[in-house]
């Protein structure tokens, strides 16, 4: 019989218990110094206050960072000290030198819901910004106005970069509309504090939609902020498709009881999204600029077509043929065509219910990793120089 002293037990008792990682949580936290703190940061929220004179506010994300500079074997072994706060990111990809600037499209935002709930807030791009966080990267997730015209998008842009990267190198990462902001702030805006390396568009109506000619011609959107010869086209398109009286009196009299309604949700994005404006005017007058590298991705999938993207598939597919839902391959398609995405609109942004891929009778087609997606198109930057 081996005779143990109590003073013993209590000492193994107290070293098996420390290495648990539950009594982590029973350890009061370490302090981080602020030079320690700051170096974290590595997604900004930036926003304007209503009173100008009183700057941007600076909501920040802190992430544990994985060097941007480290070779991929690094980046698979780098453990830190902490496993909860690890997060595997697909080990053969690294950042771009140069922060990334996400920039949302029509109804975008950059984040929803009360700041003191995190777990409440939606994101627009559905933890995107996280992600490229974690593999290094320098993520500002800009909001301009919802529906605003191209022209008021790319100066709220323009505003937010020049206060927050003044003297910096940038990445422009846009997906839908956001694209065309950001050829109109590089075209237009010519004294820019910050220096733009690349824009990367992601189903962008370069060429515009044919879902928005599609509003146009039968809802009466996007007519009242067009100019003046798109206004005309737009009169003309209306006019030619009512081939008979009886569509044409039935059209003017929905219009006379709609028509409240509609001027009231009209607004200027919807102009400068139809086919139009954005081949007829957009385009020719937004030359690309020559210090800029411009690429873009597209997208094309099978929608079913008894849901809402599958029905404006339809619309889109009938003119242009390819497409995500709202965007066609075609109309993508700018600068550095890089490849198209088997993905929708909606998906493009990370906005894809988690439930709908655990559930394979309800997905027709293989489930799309946004996060892969942008990891890679991150590492493109990177091999690009940027």
């Amino acid at each position: 019989m081996v005779s143990i002293s109590f003073s013993s037990l209590v000492d193994n008792l107290r070293h098996s218990l420390i290495g648990r990682p539950w009594m982590a949580l029973l350890r009061p936290p370490r302090k981080i110094q602020p030079t320690q703190q700051a170096t974290t940061v590595r997604v900004l929220y930036p926003r304007f206050l209503k009173n100008p004179t009183s700057g941007v506010i600076l909501d920040r994300y802190d992430t544990p960072p994985l060097p941007s500079t480290t070779p991929s074997s690094a980046v698979t072994t780098h453990k830190p000290n902490n496993p909860i706060e690890w997060m595997p990111v697909t080990p053969h990809y690294r950042a771009p030198r140069a922060p990334i600037v996400l920039c949302h499209g029509l109804y975008g935002f950059d984040k929803w819901g009360p700041a003191s709930f995190p777990m409440l807030q939606v994101r627009y791009w559905g933890g995107i910004e996280e992600t490229l966080a974690k593999l290094g990267a320098k993520v500002i997730v800009t909001k301009v106005p919802r529906t605003g015209s191209v022209w008021e998008r790319s100066q709220e842009l323009h505003a937010i970069l020049k206060a927050v990267l003044s003297g910096s190198k940038v990445n422009f990462v846009a997906h839908s509309m956001g694209g065309l902001d950001c050829r109109c702030l590089l075209s237009h805006i010519h004294n820019r504090p910050y220096h733009v390396q690349s824009l990367t568009t992601i189903a962008t109506p370069h060429r515009g939609s044919p879902l928005m000619d599609w509003f146009r011609d039968h809802v009466g959107v996007g007519v009242r902020f067009a100019t003046a010869a798109a206004a005309a086209a737009a009169a003309a398109a209306t006019a030619s498709s009512s081939s008979t009286t009886t569509s044409s009196e039935k059209r003017r009299y929905a219009n006379y009881l709609l028509d409240p309604v509609i001027q009231m949700l009209d607004t200027p994005a919807y102009a400068n999204l139809t086919t139009d404006y954005c081949q007829n005017h957009f385009n020719p007058s937004t030359p690309d600029d020559p210090k800029v590298a411009y690429y873009s991705y597209g997208a094309d999938t099978h929608i079913p077509p008894w849901t809402l993207l599958g029905w404006t598939q339809q619309v889109v597919g009938e003119k242009e043929g390819p497409n995500d839902g709202i965007v066609s391959v075609a109309s993508a398609k700018w600068g550095t065509y890089i490849k198209t995405l088997n993905a929708n609109h909606w998906e493009l942004n990370g906005q894809r219910p988690k439930w709908r891929s655990s559930i394979p009778s309800l997905s027709e087609k293989p489930f799309f990793d946004s996060s892969e997606f942008y990891v890679e198109l991150a590492d493109h930057l990177y091999q690009q120089g940027h």
